[in-house]
């Protein structure tokens, strides 16, 4: 899967100087070569050395709430827009967290009473889901929200992308199966759901690329299905791959819009999901976080959880941080403390940090108990010989908050390298850093492969899955993006791999379909296949499968191989 960009979770400044550089006339002409490389940089000046911090907001809705409040609502309307964050009627999307609940109160019935206020404060509530509540709120509302003694934090929703950066029924030998007769006699097939963030067009399948009639669902608070086409491509290939499988087309936008899903998954009694997404910061990378509870909810009912391991191979960076200079940026050399990556012509760029701080993890509260070391996130661009400051992420981090730092998305008209420094604003000691990248085009500096799988191909129960090519297994320049383990707790991943650049309707012929997104959909389908045709539970499936595949190497990069439904 190519990435395309979702729902940024973002923090920017430097509006007006990067609007220099995106309107400047004759000199940002498009190029077709790319520019040199800037040389090692070691960072000489912080230019948000004197932020105040809100404790309990999220780095980027701190940069909005203090834009708004001293230079107004124009001013950020220009940051949600620049940022591509969602700005609708002067409301912004975000989730609240209600702190532990009073003895007077429980946590549901906190929640239902920050529902309340939220409503009678001009807020509008979408859906609430344990101890948080999503709903759309003015920015005045937001920074009310941090005095309310019931709210421990606000943030926007997390981040997801789908997977994408058939020839693979053959390739994996499903066709062998598909005529067999059904284990279980005629309409036995699994049901089985392609979750994701769209499904436009679905219905032009109907009966010809899908099967004549399928669930649909939107869990979005908008209701709306037509948001992008992903969907669909990933459920022709559970149909090519099972045929006779009842499709469920479920999508939705935010993190409890997902959870609210699955629960409505496991009442339907769907037994496979396929699921062509992945997620920045939603997790330690151990396999735990709200979104990898929901792996764990669905797989604890007897299903099979196929998951994208990710496409961030070569977008990936790990290190402790270092210091060796003294101006608490991170050395990522002894010579250099700007991470680059070159990004083509108006394409989107974002970075993603997190740091080894996340404490214990809570699945009633669906919460860490969060870090007390702060690094904060610069991101400059390379212009006229010089990096340039265009963004910051500078979230507080005083105990109870993720360890994370966000800034997506921004874009110049012109081939451009963007880099990001990391700050050490208050620490106890050095942690190890992480960094995601997206919209880099070819590999990022310093980057460091292993340990890119993404959230939730990391939780124990997933079965994630890499991109080899459907023709030959090879792990040719098309694949080399598919995320590596280990998992941050050692664990290998991912579990298995399977086909990508297929042809499909949704995105043509000529093998345009690749990424760790039709992979994963090829996984899933197997798992419906033989649970339709065979007499074995999923655990016994999931064993045939692993001694059948194709052992192509390293189980970090491969799994336990190639898919095969019948060995070579």
């Amino acid at each position: 899967m190519k990435k395309s960009k979702r729902n940024p979770v973002i923090l920017v400044f430097g509006v007006l100087a990067l609007g220099v550089l995106l309107l400047a006339p004759n000199k940002l002409t498009l190029q077709s070569v790319i520019p040199d490389a800037p040389p090692p940089t070691v960072v000489t000046v912080n230019p948000m050395a004197d932020v105040v911090k809100n404790p309990k907001l999220d780095g980027p809705l701190d940069s909005l709430v203090r834009t708004y409040m001293i230079q107004g609502a124009d001013a950020a309307r220009n940051l949600a827009f620049n940022s591509q964050l969602s700005y609708i009627n002067d409301e912004i999307q975000v989730i609240v967290e209600s702190s532990p609940a009073s003895t007077a109160l429980n946590s549901y019935a906190q929640t239902e009473v920050l529902k309340r206020q939220i409503q009678a404060s001009g807020g509008t509530v979408e859906l609430g889901y344990r101890a948080e509540v999503q709903c759309r709120a003015d920015i005045p509302l937001i920074h009310a929200l941090t005095q309310n003694p019931l709210v421990k934090f606000v943030r926007l929703p997390f981040v997801v992308v789908p997977t994408v950066t058939s020839e693979g029924v053959n390739s994996t030998k499903a066709n062998l199966f598909q005529s067999a007769t059904p284990y279980r006699g005629p309409g036995t097939g699994t049901k089985t759901c392609i979750l994701d963030i769209g499904f436009t067009g679905y219905t032009g399948l109907l009966g010809v690329e899908l099967p004549s009639t399928v669930t649909q669902r939107s869990f979005r608070a908008d209701g709306r299905y037509d948001i992008d086409v992903h969907g669909k491509a990933c459920a022709e290939i559970v149909y090519d791959m099972a045929p006779n499988a009842p499709l469920y087309l479920v999508n939705f936008n935010t993190d409890l819009e997902q959870h609210t899903a699955v629960d409505y998954l496991n009442n339907e009694g769907v037994k496979v999901v396929s699921y062509s997404l992945a997620w920045y910061n939603a997790g330690d990378g151990k396999g735990t976080g709200p979104i990898c509870e929901d792996v764990k909810k669905f797989t604890d009912r007897g299903g099979v959880w196929a998951s994208a391991a990710g496409n961030s191979a070569l977008d990936h960076y790990e290190g402790t941080f270092a210091d060796g200079n003294g101006n608490r940026f991170h050395n990522y050399t002894s010579a250099d403390e700007i991470l680059d990556w070159y990004v083509p012509a108006y394409t989107l760029t974002g970075v993603w940090l997190n740091w080894d701080d996340w404490g214990s993890w809570n699945s009633s509260s669906l919460s860490y108990s969060g870090s007390g070391n702060d690094y904060d996130m610069y991101l400059y661009y390379w212009w006229g010989g010089v990096w340039n400051y265009a963004a910051s992420s500078t979230g507080y981090q005083t105990g109870s908050q993720r360890p994370v730092e966000a800034i997506a998305y921004w874009y110049a008209n012109q081939p451009t390298y963007w880099g990001v420094a990391i700050y050490r604003y208050s620490t106890s000691s050095n942690r190890k850093l992480e960094l995601f990248i997206e919209g880099n085009s070819n590999t990022v500096e310093y980057n460091v492969q292993d340990g890119s799988v993404l959230v939730p191909a990391d939780a124990p129960t997933a079965v994630a899955v890499g991109a080899v090519d459907w023709s030959n297994d090879s792990r040719s320049p098309y694949h080399t993006y598919s995320s590596l383990g280990p998992t941050h707790d050692n664990r290998t991943k991912p579990d298995i791999s399977a086909p990508s650049r297929v042809s499909t309707s949704t995105y043509g012929n000529m093998n345009n379909f690749a990424g760790t997104s039709p992979s994963t959909p090829h996984v899933a389908g197997a798992y419906a296949l033989l649970k339709e045709k065979t007499p074995f539970t999923m655990d016994q499936i999931k064993q045939i499968l692993a001694a059948r595949a194709k052992n192509l190497g390293s189980a970090n990069t491969y799994g336990v191989g190639s898919l095969r439904l019948k060995k070579d």
